[in-house]
């Protein structure tokens, strides 16, 4: 009866949220190399965006999400609820855990040679969002005044923007050179991101054929206009195809 009580008043309660994920192969695109889940009893939510020749990408996708779905026991994170340091250490162990294994099978299979994918994690811990990702697929926050970009994009187009932020011209570098990502090894850790949530917030987790295709101020007011997290994804990628479709399209909405 203690340990009970002691649990409740220091551990933070879980949050209602309501959500829905979408995924479309768009309009160029033979195949669809996305994946995305959603663990509504944990609170976790993926998306992964696939890379490689021969049906890989979809392959690695698929496998890293279902890697972190076995990986991300409700156990688990029950244990470690409301501490931020052990939730990092988890989801990062849990990237590296999902990589290890891509990277297994490539090495087992030599038409996978190089396959990948691209992958971003969000557990909602009480009032915060924990986000753990590598390369360009984004989670965002939103509430009706802000729309913010919680992840960094590691591609050579980002890093090329930051290393040389000249007024005016910007060097032709293509978008879609991935610099972090599952199926290779990792010089750094997965990048982590802490954001506090408010009654009312919105997640967007999508993968490059969204945000490609949608800019930033048309995501926000589609989150703010649509009446529920199925609805929103609807719209997203409706309106990525009807722009051109040129990529895999994954929406995946949070409401908190």
């Amino acid at each position: 009866m203690i340990l009970s009580w002691l649990r409740n008043l220091f551990h933070p309660k879980d949050t209602a949220v309501a959500s829905f994920g979408r995924t479309d192969t768009g309009r160029v695109r033979a195949n669809n190399e996305d994946s995305f889940a959603i663990l509504p009893d944990r609170n976790i939510f993926m998306v992964a965006d696939g890379m490689g020749g021969h049906n890989a990408g979809e392959v690695a996708s698929r496998v890293a999400i279902e890697t972190l779905i076995d990986y991300f026991s409700k156990t688990a994170l029950q244990a470690m609820r409301g501490n931020r340091e052990q939730i990092q250490h988890f989801l990062i162990n849990g990237l590296r855990h999902a990589n290890d294994e891509v990277m297994r099978l490539a090495a087992a299979d030599p038409s996978r040679k190089g396959m990948g994918c691209t992958l971003v994690v969000v557990f909602v811990d009480g009032k915060t969002m924990h986000a753990c990702h590598v390369g360009d697929a984004r989670c965002y926050r939103a509430d009706s005044n802000l729309f913010v970009q919680v992840t960094t994009d590691h591609t050579l187009l980002a890093n090329t923007e930051a290393a040389d932020p000249v007024s005016g011209e910007r060097r032709k570098v293509s978008r879609h050179v991935v610099t972090r990502a599952i199926g290779f090894p990792f010089n750094e850790d997965p990048e982590y991101h802490a954001v506090s949530l408010e009654a009312d917030d919105m997640i967007l987790l999508c993968s490059d054929g969204l945000w490609s295709m949608v800019d930033d101020a048309r995501l926000h007011a589609i989150l703010l206009e649509a009446e529920s997290p199925e609805m929103a994804t609807d719209i997203m990628v409706r309106e990525a195809n009807a722009a051109g479709g040129k990529d895999n399209i994954t929406a995946l909405v949070v409401r908190c």
